[in-house]
Formats: structure tokens, C-alpha cells, sequence
């Protein structure tokens, strides 16, 4: 093996800790663990990712399945699915479009209405304690960097859809305790 190469690789390797890519996926996965701990704290059983991905694109007054497809970044297919499941578990009501029959709007129900507000409060909570770790000024710096990057990339799809990432995710079968 050449040995340049083997020393540039050992290089890369020590600061493997510093990696965006680590630290980002790291950092997803302490949010879950904090989310996962504070919903079930809630009495939240068998709810997933995607479902939270669906809700928080609903409108107070409804949305159909294509806007909120579109929104999330999945395809029709995969939000139909995500949809009927938050029926069946009574997140969501679905009624047809006043002015086409072929459009399902969906809706909020109490049950999702209330989630949403428990979203809010576990959102809360892991701001607070990503501010013990970092402070309040950091972790506004963080978010509004993070915001500029998805931003841009939103803007500018130049890599890898979020709507191939997502619709990976959602196809996992055992559900994430989230």
C-alpha cells in the first residue's frame, strides 16, 4: 500500500471526532433519545419519525396529501401511507375537498391537535438541554447556521433529495419510539 496515502488516511482517521457528517448524525440521535424519553414520558407507544414529519405540515384549516407530500419532502405514495396510519392511531380526519372529490384534505384532531402541543413542549426541552450544554447564545448560533445550510440546499437541491432520505426512513419497518 502507498504510503502517502496511508498517512493521509491515518491524518483523516485522528480527526474522525470533528467529522460534520459524525456530529450531525450524533447530534440526531441524542435529540431522539431526548424526544423518544420525553413522549413516552407522555404516554406516546408506536409512534414514528414520519409521523411527526406529516403532522407538523398540517394547517390549522387542512392540507391535502400532494401540498403536504411536497412539504416534507416525500413522495404522494409514501404520505397516503403515513396518513391513512395517522388515521387509523386518530391524529388525523380526513374529508374530501368542497370542490373535487378526488382531493382528501386533511385535518388535525383533538388527539393530533394535543400532540402537536406536546411536540412543542419536547421541542422545548431539548432546547433546554442543548442550552445547558452549550448556553443560549450558542445554541441560537447553531440553529440559525443550521437553518442557513438546510435552507440553502432547499433552494439549491444540488445533492441528494431529501425526498430519497426520507422515503428510506419511512420504509424502515419496526417503528421508532418517537
Amino acid at each position: 500500500m502507498n504510503e502517502d496515502k496511508l498517512s493521509e488516511l491515518y491524518l483523516f482517521k485522528q480527526d474522525k471526532d470533528r467529522h460534520i457528517g459524525r456530529l450531525v448524525s450524533k447530534t440526531q440521535r441524542f435529540v431522539r433519545e431526548i424526544a423518544s424519553e420525553f413522549l413516552q414520558a407522555k404516554g406516546y407507544t408506536n409512534f414514528r419519525v414520519g409521523h411527526m414529519v406529516a403532522l407538523i405540515h398540517i394547517d390549522l384549516e387542512g392540507s391535502n396529501i400532494n401540498n403536504l407530500a411536497h412539504l416534507a419532502g416525500v413522495t404522494k405514495q409514501a404520505m397516503s401511507k403515513l396518513v391513512k396510519e395517522l388515521q387509523d392511531e386518530g391524529y388525523v380526519t380526513i374529508e374530501k375537498h368542497p370542490n373535487d372529490a378526488r382531493t382528501l384534505i386533511v385535518k388535525l384532531s383533538d388527539k393530533g391537535v394535543n400532540t402537536m402541543l406536546d411536540w412543542k413542549e419536547c421541542t422545548q426541552k431539548i432546547e433546554m438541554t442543548f442550552t445547558d450544554v452549550i448556553g443560549r447564545e450558542q445554541l441560537e448560533q447553531l440553529i440559525d447556521l443550521l437553518s442557513k445550510i438546510t435552507t440553502y440546499y432547499e433552494l439549491n437541491s444540488t445533492c441528494i433529495s431529501d425526498k430519497a432520505v426520507l422515503n428510506l426512513n419511512l420504509a424502515k419497518p419496526t417503528p421508532a419510539k418517537y
